[in-house]
């Protein structure tokens, strides 16, 4: 090699190691990395991991939720993305073959943007030869499969008035935590029924390679079909993640209990699910997702890491058996559109007094700080671990954003990273854009008396302040907020898009609040 030719170390990896290497990457990169060179010819067969992600195109959103009817009839652009998925999955799955011995499938992920029942075949064949790529030494030890059927990650508790006046002759649609079969998530309708993606019963079996040795088990959008009488056993998984699964509450506590190590589990939008219990394992993550009615009971001794969008819950929601939990990162949302009710906030106090050992914290509600200022300050319970507080939310009738954001801070002596997610208005129609608005005749009246906060004045370092569209009142919650934290030394502020002129405004309004101070500010 000549001394000045660079020296092309990765080529010279073992073929394990490239298959390594190109297993972080979807099947689709992977295969064009892998026609690169002829020294790359072979190491696709070292791949431990088949990941495929159907792209979205602007109509799934659309079309998504009628698919789950036999009736429907693809147009010709569909049928042309789904015979090039198709196409890609066995492209992938028979070089892997054709290439030779190498490890054994780890992983096997297959996603879509928009599912229809005659892709069901194809489903089934692709994780019958993934189950048994690996042969009995070495099964596939994570499955995941997606049959999504229709845009998801709105909750109806989340969505504005205007989308409730939908109906034919303007009638609102009513708020359903219970779905009646009409929605596309829930396939409790005759015809979404026979034409949703059913989980082979093979996987189910007891003698089945594939099963025993799995750790990952996710599922969305489809039926776990379970045997009625079988007995199941999943001893190996850790990690059991179900999305908009139609199935019953009882076949969803039965699949739980089957598995043996289970550590993380992840229930989002199962809205059958009544009751589950999780007592006989120790839980060191748990996500419950809008999974509204549901109650679980969990052993905690080991619990960590929590995550809850929903209502503010009671005690009965999340009961927690063994040792005292000791989670130490929260991420916790309240679906409303509006601010809390005074029910709700009843138990507010209660519910943020189980993470006092917390590290990390995301309170996430339409309001910022969740209307907490509106509780009684006695019921609240400080939270001395905490280090890092993201705060979520906008402006919603009836609250005050200052004096819940003054609330919280109030009860948090030693936080040092605060960050404050802004959300646009939840009650004007999508087809306004938010974007940067200014009005520099417009008075910031800021009180000559400032609150005392502890954590501002001594502890707090860095400020994360995203989508600052420079309204009034996040102008005068970032003044009040600047004025008061003394310890300040970084400052982030993140602007949707708009005109330059006016976020040049609120760049030089921002920089005068902390003018003669050794504040770095960053712009973006």
């Amino acid at each position: 090699m000549d001394a000045g030719a660079p020296e092309d170390r990765l080529s010279d990896l073992p073929d394990g190691v490239l298959g390594h290497v190109l297993s972080f990457l979807d099947a689709k990169q992977a295969g064009r990395a892998a026609v690169l060179s002829r020294r790359y010819r072979h190491a696709f067969a070292g791949v431990h991991t088949l990941s495929f992600l159907q792209e979205e195109t602007s109509a799934s959103s659309s079309t998504g939720a009628s698919r789950c009817d036999r009736s429907y009839k693809l147009d010709e652009d569909e049928k042309r993305r789904n015979a090039e998925f198709v196409a890609l999955v066995d492209a992938a799955v028979s070089c892997r073959r054709r290439c030779g011995a190498g490890p054994g499938l780890r992983a096997f992920c297959v996603v879509f943007d928009a599912f229809h029942h005659s892709l069901t075949g194809h489903v089934d064949r692709w994780l019958s030869a993934a189950a048994r790529n690996g042969g009995a030494a070495a099964a596939v030890e994570e499955i995941t499969v997606d049959a999504c059927q229709q845009e998801r990650g709105v909750c109806g508790r989340e969505r504005p008035d205007w989308y409730f006046k939908g109906g034919p002759f303007g009638e609102p649609r009513p708020l359903k935590d219970e779905s009646d079969g009409e929605d596309s998530d829930d396939f409790r309708d005759h015809n979404a029924r026979h034409s949703a993606y059913r989980m082979p019963r093979w996987l189910y079996s007891s003698g089945a390679g594939a099963g025993a040795a799995l750790r990952t088990l996710r599922l969305g959008s489809c039926f776990l079909d379970l045997p009625r009488h079988a007995t199941l056993r999943f001893p190996s998984v850790e990690t059991l993640a179900l999305t908009c699964i139609p199935d019953s509450g009882r076949d969803i506590q039965r699949l739980v209990s089957s598995c043996g190590r289970l550590a993380d589990l992840t229930l989002d939008s199962c809205r059958r699910v009544r009751a589950v219990a999780v007592l006989d394992k120790r839980l060191r993550r748990l996500a419950l997702l809008c999974c509204h009615g549901a109650r679980l009971a969990v052993d905690a001794s080991d619990l960590r890491a929590l995550e809850y969008k929903g209502p503010v819950p009671d005690e009965s929601v999340l009961s927690f058996a063994g040792a005292p939990p000791a989670i130490l990162s929260c991420d916790i949302e309240f679906c409303c559109k509006k601010a809390c009710s005074e029910a709700e906030l009843a138990d507010l106090p209660g519910f943020l007094a189980r993470f006092t050992a917390a590290r990390w914290l995301r309170l996430g509600s339409s309001c910022l700080g969740a209307s907490i200022d509106r509780t009684d300050p006695s019921g609240l319970t400080p939270l001395p671990c905490l280090r890092r507080l993201e705060l979520k939310g906008g402006a919603a009738r009836g609250c005050s954003a200052f004096g819940a954001v003054t609330r919280i801070l109030e009860q948090t002596p030693n936080l040092e990273v605060l960050t404050l997610l802004i959300l646009p208005n939840v009650e004007e129609i999508p087809r306004y854009r938010p974007e940067v608005t200014c009005d520099p005749m417009a008075g910031l009246d800021v009180p000559e008396v400032l609150p005392v906060i502890p954590c501002l004045r001594d502890r707090v370092r860095e400020m994360n302040v995203v989508h600052y569209q420079g309204l009034v009142w996040q102008r005068r919650l970032l003044k009040l907020l600047l004025r008061v934290a003394g310890a300040l030394e970084e400052l982030y502020v993140v602007f949707p898009p708009g005109k330059f002129e006016v976020q040049s405004a609120l760049m030089a309004e921002i920089e005068s609040w902390v003018m003669h101070r050794p504040v770095k500010v960053t712009f973006g």
